[in-house]
């Protein structure tokens, strides 16, 4: 399975490393964890980065890795229905911490909160079974008709 990931363009060397979830929370972890989020498409990474963009300053790059079919992986389907809204953070934290912490997937797939058909697939670097192979790097920049 292909993942896509947009990161600053001076992360590309650490893109996977999860080293950005030790400084910061997200939607699916407390800070403190390594964690990488990616998703299904790059169409949809580039709305989860879009919605948390305020400049065009930041040169961007995106990077596409392959899972191995074969990889174990957590779907998490059981939400609380208002698992979209800021209030669920800490409910959703919590599940992320847990999957973490339990090393029994490397991977952790869950629904996008802005296209909820379509999917992020979380990683975690830590993990000693995953295999997550780099496939390309391109240069990445949001259309200027998105910023109106």
């Amino acid at each position: 399975m292909r993942v896509w990931r947009i990161t600053a363009h001076k992360h590309i060397e650490t893109v996977f490393s999860g080293v950005g979830g030790l400084y910061t929370s997200g939607r699916w972890h407390p800070q403190g964890y390594k964690i990488s989020y990616t998703s299904e498409s790059l169409a949809l990474a580039s709305l989860e980065v879009f919605v948390h963009s305020e400049t065009t300053d930041i040169p961007l790059a995106c990077v596409s890795a392959i899972i191995p079919d074969t990889t174990p992986i957590l779907e998490i389907t059981d939400l609380p229905v208002n698992w979209q809204d800021v209030a669920a953070y800490p409910i959703l934290q919590e599940i992320g911490r847990k999957w973490l912490r339990t090393m029994e997937y490397p991977v952790l797939k869950v629904p996008s909160a802005i296209i909820p058909v379509e999917y992020n697939y979380l990683i975690n670097p830590e993990h000693p079974d995953l295999q997550l192979q780099t496939e390309q790097v391109l240069e990445f920049q949001f259309d200027s008709r998105m910023w109106k």
